[in-house]
């Protein structure tokens, strides 16, 4: 009787793991803007697939590892989460993309990190791209259709200004084929 108790007793007693600590990288509101997305390109063009870029206006290196995408449909049926999984270095005033990969070798060199795993739809016709720390909204961009050729791409400003890229007026269609993924985007006409 006191063996069975004794055993009931020691996995209390064993080592206990602490719950893993959630990953918020230290980013202000507005110190991560989208300034371009690529969807589904007519012909097809899986080398330089879908992605979003993001530009680092905090002034400071991240890592964007736990930053959170979420692309919503803009009449709010449902969203596809994306979670940076592993470590992604952004250089202050850098630009990053995110694509519609696997995050493996097999990327392209454009491609920071792939989120293929995460993104379980196609993509979105119609959205808000929402980019989060930890809860916290730092941007939000909006789009009502993607170019077929090219790329959606916020004006060339430099730097980019977080509560620019709210307007829609400040976005048009970038027609260089791949886009100006990890660059400053050209001018809107």
């Amino acid at each position: 009787m006191r063996v069975a108790g004794l055993l009931l007793l020691l996995p209390l007693l064993g080592c206990a793991r602490d719950p893993e600590e959630a990953l918020c990288p230290d980013v202000a509101v507005g110190g991560l803007i989208v300034t371009e997305v690529r969807g589904p390109q007519t012909p097809a063009d899986p080398a330089n697939g879908e992605w979003i870029e993001l530009y680092n206006a905090s002034g400071k290196a991240i890592d964007l590892e736990g930053i959170r995408i979420r692309f919503r449909r803009k009449d709010g049926s449902s969203e596809i989460p994306v979670l940076v999984r592993e470590s992604v270095s952004a250089p202050a005033d850098s630009y990053v993309v995110l694509g519609l990969f696997l995050n493996d070798v097999n990327r392209p060199a454009h491609v920071n990190y792939g989120f293929a795993s995460d993104y379980t739809e196609s993509w979105l016709a119609a959205a808000a791209i929402d980019v989060e720390s930890c809860g916290t909204l730092l941007d939000r961009a909006t789009y009502d259709a993607l170019p077929r050729m090219g790329s959606f791409s916020f004006t060339g400003a430099t730097p980019p200004e977080p509560n620019d890229n709210d307007d829609l007026r400040n976005w048009c269609t970038n027609t260089t084929l791949t886009g100006s993924p990890q660059q400053a985007n050209p001018p809107c006409p």
